[in-house]
C-alpha cells in the first residue's frame, strides 16, 4: 500500500485515523514505517483540538493544501458560523482521484476544490487562512513534495499560513518523499499540549 498516495487523495489526517487502529502491528510498521511516521492512537482527539484551533482564528475561508477530510468534517461538526473548506489539489492528480476525493468531501460545510495554479476567490488575509499539513521531526515542518510546490505556489499570499502535524516527532527523522518547509513560511504551528 502507497500511504503517500493514499494521503494525496484523502489527506494525512484521515488516513493517520484509518491506521491509529493498526500502526502497532509489526506487519504495518514493516510495509509503511518507512514511507510517513506512523500515528498514535491519540490521532482522533488531535483531530478534534486542531478543528477547534483553526476555528479559533474567526476566519470565513480555510484553504488546505492537502484534501484534509478529516479537519473539514470535524470543523463542519464544530463550527457555530458559516465558514468555507477551500481544498487546493495539484495539478497533476489523477482525474479519477479528483472524482473520489468530490465524492468523499462532507456535504455539512461548504467545500470548494481549487486545482492548482488557480487561486480562490474573495480570499484576502483578512478573512482567510493557508493550512498546510504535514509532520515534525525535531521542530522542523515536513511535508510532501506536491505540499511543498503549492506551498511556494501560494506564497503570495500575506495573510495567516499555519502548520498542522499529524504527528510531532522528537527526532529529525526524514522520510522518503517528505521535504522541510523553511519556518519563514509559516507564520504559527499547532502544538500538542504538553
Amino acid at each position: 500500500m502507497d500511504m503517500q498516495k493514499t494521503a494525496r487523495e484523502i489527506g494525512l489526517f484521515e488516513s493517520a485515523v484509518n491506521l491509529s487502529g493498526v500502526s502497532a502491528s509489526a506487519d504495518v510498521v514493516q510495509k509503511l514505517g518507512g514511507s510517513m511516521p506512523l500515528p498514535d492512537k491519540g490521532i482522533k482527539d488531535r483531530v478534534c483540538s486542531i478543528a477547534k484551533w483553526l476555528l479559533g482564528f474567526n476566519k470565513k475561508k480555510y484553504m488546505f493544501l492537502m484534501p484534509e477530510i478529516a479537519i473539514v468534517e470535524e470543523m463542519s461538526r464544530q463550527a457555530s458560523k458559516a465558514v468555507e473548506a477551500i481544498i487546493a489539489i495539484p495539478c497533476d492528480l489523477n482525474p479519477e482521484l479528483k472524482e473520489r476525493l468530490k465524492s468523499n468531501l462532507s456535504h455539512d460545510i461548504e467545500v470548494t476544490i481549487l486545482e492548482e495554479p488557480y487561486f480562490p476567490e474573495a480570499f484576502f488575509p483578512g478573512n482567510s487562512v493557508m493550512v498546510i499539513s504535514g509532520y515534525s521531526g525535531g521542530g522542523r515542518a515536513m511535508v510532501l513534495h506536491d505540499t511543498y510546490r503549492m506551498v511556494e505556489h501560494y506564497s503570495g499570499f500575506l495573510g495567516k499560513k499555519v502548520f498542522i502535524p499529524y504527528v510531532e516527532l522528537k527526532m529529525s527523522d526524514r522520510y522518503d518523499g517528505w521535504m522541510e518547509m523553511g519556518q519563514q513560511r509559516i507564520n504559527q504551528k499547532w502544538r500538542a499540549e504538553p
